[in-house]
């Protein structure tokens, strides 16, 4: 093979020579030859170069038997940082001792070493049928993967994006668990090296690296490295003769396993809403976690993907802002800042088209409003993470993640330096010259700055926080309009009468007791298409109806907002044959 998992050592003096430490070191381990077998601490007392060893099993007498009988065994240890394993030996016979158990043993025709952070990856392949589990804490979820490859110091793991947004280099991995077609199972401990997307930005690719292990773990990972190399060059070979397979690959009754599920798998349709709206705004929320792991690898902004992607925004709420409104529910799995910055850019695109601004400066609100959060990332998690209000040394390293995307947009020449200034720079400023970055007062606040203030302070306080629950919409709309000091007034007003205090996407409760996610609203801003799901006084019975302006007189007087989280309701959970 080209590429070999290890090196094979023949000749005899070599051999010897890497021998010889184990013999000065006292580090030699016995195990018999079957994989999986236990291996037992032993002596390698002599070396006679090209004829034998001598072996002192005085610390086990239980093996005395076996190697009496001629079982073939290894002997294995480190040297150099390598692990050493010797061909099948035998006993040659034992040695007459009356305080020590020794035996000449039978001189290794070859040994094999590998290096634990060498640079060969044993590559795996879906057919293969090797299932990876992987928690990064001991009471956390397993987390989808697929094992790409592996080696003695590490693996190379794929996983979807949304996923591997949260994970940082060096963070611990509890358990990585690989499950082999024949039951047999490896558990090993490491940590995070690295987090990338792959060419595509399809999936996210983590390094991992594997923490120190026992000589019997460490052997049992060189035997499936080992196996993994031989099976791909049993798959790769057209020899008249080929290999047989590999029993770590073979079902217990001796057949080849299933393929291995992909993790893109495309997910389960969703119901009560317009399928193409959710799979286009997934496709936006995928873009945006590669951006993020590219943003904290020191890529830039990727402009033909942001344009594209700010041009599915445009078209998707030309065509019916509604379905665009309701699908945002369905994005409830992806990380907080995906869903608040494609909710921002959907309502601050929406608020802006009623105000009649052109589809130019329309797109170029989109796309700046979808990636103004991402440089967060770079932020110290103990800040974003922080359950009390900020110090003030905290809150100088805000600014930092504004600058950071400013300075990222170098290849976006066809995004409006007026608008991505705007939008970027002065979300988080506040007319009273509180926000950052620069502390602008509102005579230094353009009119879309004012304006996508207020989208991204409503759609933020409603979304919980490290420090605080999420705050009911009547509250956050108090917020914004009870603070004209820190917040436009006008902007506030015309987004209250556009979104309404029961807006689409919102779960709402009627004095009947019935429950239902709002689709669409009148012209007063009351619902008049509801996707009913339950009644909260018969929770056993889940409902699944689509309800019209005629027909919502029969649920009873409206009684506001409710939290889906009270009533064990998500989006993705309801089901519905109606759209919106």
């Amino acid at each position: 093979m080209p590429d070999s998992a290890s090196t094979d050592i023949h000749q005899a003096k070599a051999i010897g020579e890497w021998l010889e430490p184990l013999c000065l070191q006292g580090g030699a381990n016995l195990a018999f030859d079957t994989a999986g077998s236990t291996s037992w601490p032993v002596l390698l007392d002599d070396i006679v170069i090209g004829q034998a060893l001598v072996v002192d099993v005085s610390a086990v007498p239980a093996l005395e038997k076996p190697l009496a009988r001629g079982d073939e065994f290894h002997l294995i240890g480190h040297v150099s940082g390598a692990l050493v394993r010797t061909a099948p030996l035998t006993v040659i016979e034992p040695l007459e001792d009356a305080q020590r158990i020794q035996f000449r043993c039978t001189y290794p025709e070859y040994i094999s070493t590998i290096h634990r952070r060498g640079t060969f990856r044993a590559p795996l392949r879906a057919e293969m049928g090797v299932e990876t589990h992987l928690t990064l804490t001991a009471d956390g979820p397993v987390i989808d993967t697929e094992i790409r490859n592996l080696s003695l110091g590490g693996c190379l793991l794929a996983m979807r994006l949304v996923d591997a947004v949260a994970l940082t280099p060096g963070q611990p991995i509890e358990a990585l668990e690989l499950r082999f077609p024949n039951r047999k199972r490896l558990r090993l401990k490491g940590h995070i090296r690295h987090v990338r997307t792959d060419d595509d930005w399809t999936m996210a690719l983590i390094g991992c690296e594997f923490d120190e292990l026992p000589i019997d773990s460490e052997r049992q990972l060189w035997h499936c490295v080992k196996e993994i190399e031989r099976e791909g060059a049993r798959k790769a070979s057209i020899s008249d003769k080929p290999l047989e397979p590999s029993s770590l690959f073979l079902l217990p009754q001796g057949r080849r396993p299933q393929p291995v599920k992909s993790i893109l798998t495309a997910p389960a349709p969703v119901a009560g809403a317009d399928n193409t709206v959710v799979r286009r705004l997934r496709k936006i929320a995928d873009y945006l976690n590669a951006q993020s792991l590219q943003l904290q690898n020191g890529g830039l902004i990727a402009s033909s993907l942001l344009s594209r992607h700010a041009d599915t925004l445009l078209s998707l709420g030309a065509q019916s802002r509604e379905s665009l409104l309701y699908a945002l529910g369905y994005l409830e799995n992806e990380p907080i800042q995906v869903q608040h910055a494609l909710a921002v850019a959907v309502r601050a695109v929406d608020l802006a088209r009623r105000q009649g601004y052109d589809d130019s400066t329309l797109k170029a609100i989109a796309a700046s409003a979808l990636i103004h959060d991402l440089g967060k990332a770079s932020l110290p998690a103990t800040l974003l993470e922080s359950r009390v209000p900020l110090s003030d040394a905290q809150r100088a390293l805000l600014p930092g993640h504004v600058q950071l995307i400013s300075e990222r947009l170098a290849d976006c020449r066809w995004l409006s330096t007026d608008v991505a200034t705007s939008v970027v720079e002065q979300i988080n400023e506040r007319l009273d010259g509180s926000g950052y970055p620069r502390g602008l007062r509102a005579e230094a606040i353009d009119d879309l700055g004012r304006m996508v203030a207020v989208v991204d302070v409503i759609d933020a306080l409603t979304r919980p926080r490290a420090d605080r629950e999420a705050w009911p919409l009547v509250n956050a709309y108090r917020h914004v309009l009870g603070n004209a000091a820190l917040f436009d007034s006008v902007w506030a007003q015309r987004y209250l009468r556009l979104f309404g205090i029961t807006p689409v996407g919102s779960l709402v409760r009627y004095s009947s007791g019935a429950l239902a996610w709002v689709q669409r609203l009148d012209a007063k801003g009351r619902p008049s298409q509801v996707h009913m799901v339950l009644n909260a006084n018969s929770r056993q019975r889940r409902l699944d109806l689509v309800l019209g302006r005629h027909d919502l007189d029969q649920l009873g007087r409206l009684e506001g907002v409710a939290k889906p989280g009270d009533y064990g309701l998500s989006r993705s959970g309801s089901a519905s044959p109606g759209t919106a």
